[in-house]
């Protein structure tokens, strides 16, 4: 046994990672540690603080009464951005409906889109971010490719914190390939100590809150 072996088993030993029931209790039994205030909000104070953590990360955010607001109201941030009536999405269900004046085109996404669309799966109150999974319904290259990044995320899905949203993603049965945390737009402040947005994908993100 090689020391690397031997220190990793030692570990499981500890932790009782090396038997597969103990495993499966920690994982249904919740998070026993104490969880700080900000990730305790409820109702409509937790959207309130998700808005406004999005926000403070330099993510504009509006709400909508129902899905069949959209089109309207991103018809709406498209002009006030000045971009072309024009939007990439993936295939999913929510997307599928009459848009109007705008152009939308399905599937992955491309360097010269100027805005994309995808639908957050959940997202986290305590920090303002969202959670986006990998596959045809939302292709991770919608998050990353195009200036802007429109997202639309379901008021009930906004959970308090980082132990909540865990366990409704396991309770949920998600398996994508890929998970991504997004707050705000990409940043960097690399050179020269400038904060430069857009630095390794999109300049500007929008929230569409559903309900």
């Amino acid at each position: 046994m090689s020391a690397r072996e031997a220190i990793l088993s030692r570990i499981r030993r500890a932790s009782g990672a090396a038997d597969p029931q103990a495993v499966a209790a920690r994982l249904a039994g919740g998070q026993k540690a104490p969880v700080p205030a900000q990730g305790r909000a409820e109702g409509e104070a937790r959207v309130a603080q998700f808005i406004a953590k999005a926000r403070a990360a330099d993510a504009t955010v509006s709400r909508l009464a129902s899905a069949d607001d959209l089109p309207g109201a991103l018809a709406d941030e498209l002009r006030a951005r000045n971009l072309p009536a024009a939007i990439r999405t993936g295939a999913d269900p929510l997307f599928d409906r009459d848009w109007g004046g705008i152009e939308r085109s399905i599937g992955t996404g491309r360097l010269e889109e100027p805005a994309t669309l995808s639908r957050a799966q959940m997202a986290m109150a305590e920090t303002g971010t969202l959670l986006l999974a990998s596959g045809p319904d939302n292709p991770v290259t919608l998050t990353f490719l195009g200036e802007t990044h429109f997202v639309v995320l379901a008021a009930k899905d906004i959970h308090a914190g980082f132990e909540d949203m865990w366990a409704a993603w396991r309770a949920r049965g998600l398996d994508p390939r890929t998970v991504n945390l997004v707050t705000g737009p990409s940043r960097s402040a690399d050179i020269g100590q400038t904060l430069q947005l857009g630095a390794h994908g999109p300049v500007a993100l929008h929230v569409f809150v559903v309900g």
